[in-house]
């Protein structure tokens, strides 16, 4: 079992990620991504099945007592036709990179962190029109290859979907059944196509009730701040991990 102090350490970003999406509702893959990838705690690949496993848990949680109901099928649709194949892709993009270019895979990810923190704390205004089939392809295919490659499916999706005039359950509930399906399709292709070691699972096991108890916490016990403070100091500690990741991958090849 992994619990040595980077083992321990990474069980700890993952309970602030875990807090953080609880209170503002996302950054959980981007923060463990980003913080466990910038101090070298794991490899990417490793990280990125963990946050596959933990994501799926915290999305059937989210859609447990019947707010699948209101699940918006046709949007949800056309994001998946072109998410689940561009996932393989971003999958192969991982395995490809992390063999022979761990540099510019950790440049990737921080310019991804990067550019989704930035679009996460934009504020949409509400829109008269649904978005066009185009962008919803794209937002899919954009989730997909960066899901496959560091299991963030959030950015693209959440953005488009806060695009769409509906409400904030049909929302929520659609993006916890986008998240569900791309979790476990991803777990599902990982698992069966790479050997991995025992000690993941045990990260794994240890990691679900972790992550039920800072959720839970979160929901009921507040931090004495506004949320726009929370996401404010989300968005530092996701800027910081990323331009980290960024230099980590320039001084890999001597820049």
């Amino acid at each position: 079992m992994p619990l040595d102090s980077n083992g321990l350490l990474l069980l700890c970003f993952i309970a602030l990620g875990s807090y953080i999406q609880g209170v503002t509702g996302f950054a959980f893959g981007l923060i463990v991504m980003g913080s466990v990838t910038a101090l070298n705690l794991a490899s990417i690949e490793v990280t990125a099945f963990i946050v596959s496993i933990l994501s799926l848990i915290n999305s059937l949680t989210g859609l447990y007592g019947g707010h699948y109901r209101a699940i918006s099928t046709q949007a949800l649709v056309w994001i998946m036709i072109p998410c689940l194949p561009a996932m393989f892709v971003g999958i192969w993009l991982l395995n490809y990179l992390g063999e022979s270019q761990w540099g510019l895979l950790k440049i990737i990810l921080g310019i991804s962190i990067i550019i989704s923190s930035i679009t996460m704390l934009y504020q949409v205004k509400n829109i008269a029109q649904p978005s066009p089939r185009a962008s919803l392809l794209f937002s899919g295919a954009a989730a997909g290859i960066m899901g496959g490659m560091f299991a963030t499916f959030g950015p693209p999706i959440t953005y488009i979907m806060y695009r769409q005039p509906t409400t904030i359950a049909t929302i929520r509930a659609s993006l916890l059944c986008a998240f569900s399906i791309t979790a476990l399709v991803r777990i599902i292709a990982v698992s069966s196509t790479q050997k991995l070691d025992t000690d993941i699972f045990w990260l794994c096991i240890i990691s679900i009730p972790i992550v039920v108890l800072t959720s839970t916490v979160a929901r009921v016990y507040k931090l004495p701040f506004s949320s726009l403070t929370i996401k404010r100091c989300s968005f530092g500690l996701l800027l910081l991990s990323g331009v980290s990741l960024i230099l980590g991958g320039l001084n890999y090849y001597n820049i």
